[in-house]
């Protein structure tokens, strides 16, 4: 903050722009930066009287798990702009224009990732959980599986309201033994595979950074892509056939 009000008059100088963190979980994790930004952000419009906005960047956060419950963006706003109307009129300062970043609150909803399960393995490990493999690649279309961990909310697409399920662990179609989704080390319920002709598992929320960061590990191809809006399904990417990773490489 010192270094920025040392340069004085910033010429053109009309936003104040700061990211604080990611997925933040209470209200009160955007409140107090805001303030803290709010008093810089007074200090510079007085040898910068055209600083007339403030840029709170990202952070809003996805209840990826079923269990956990965030704030909604009507509420997360409503106490924003009090807040800001607040802190600015103690401060004698103009009310700024408010802008945030939330990319992930945004695009994560927008998209489902739909897996059918190929085959049940069974293999000795600490929970005795059963291993459903899909015919797909976590490294490749839900990246943050691997890279960070994340835990997704999971639901069966078909046999929805069957009763018997089993405690199971999901592994991909790569020869990686890091292409794995064991839900943070617990499990996931699904029906069991011995009962059902075909079982598809979809993941929620999956709309957010996975497409821009997929690749081909292992040669796999891209997934099937569809778009449901307004009560038609329209296809956006068709799966890739061999011929076509093969020519992203050169060959």
């Amino acid at each position: 903050e010192n270094e920025l009000l040392k340069l004085g008059k910033i010429k053109n100088l009309s936003i104040l722009h700061y990211h604080i963190s990611s997925q933040i979980e209470k209200i009160d994790g955007f409140i107090k930066p805001m303030k803290r930004a709010l008093e810089l952000y007074a200090k510079l419009r007085e040898k910068n009287p055209g600083l007339d906005t403030l840029d709170m960047g990202g952070g809003a956060g996805v209840p990826y798990e079923k269990k956990k419950h965030f704030y909604s963006a009507k509420t997360l706003i409503q106490h924003i702009v009090k807040s800001a109307k607040n802190t600015c009129d103690k401060l004698g300062v103009r009310h700024p224009n408010l802008i945030t970043e939330w990319g992930r609150y945004v695009a994560a909803p927008a998209q489902i990732t739909i897996y059918r399960i190929l085959a049940e393995k069974t293999v000795e490990n600490k929970g005795n959980n059963k291993w459903y493999v899909i015919d797909g690649s976590f490294m490749n279309d839900l990246i943050d599986t691997w890279a960070i961990h994340q835990k997704w909310h999971v639901v069966p697409v078909n046999y929805m309201n069957m009763k018997k399920l089993d405690k199971v662990w999901l592994a991909g179609s790569s020869c990686d033994s890091d292409d794995k989704y064991t839900a943070g080390g617990s499990y996931v319920l699904l029906p069991r595979l011995n009962e059902t002709d075909e079982l598809y598992v979809a993941f929620l929320d999956t709309g957010a950074y996975q497409d821009s960061l997929a690749s081909h590990h292992c040669l796999l191809s891209s997934p099937l892509k569809l778009i449901a809006s307004n009560g038609e399904i329209k296809i956006a990417h068709r799966r890739e056939v061999p011929e076509e990773v093969g020519k992203l490489f050169g060959w």
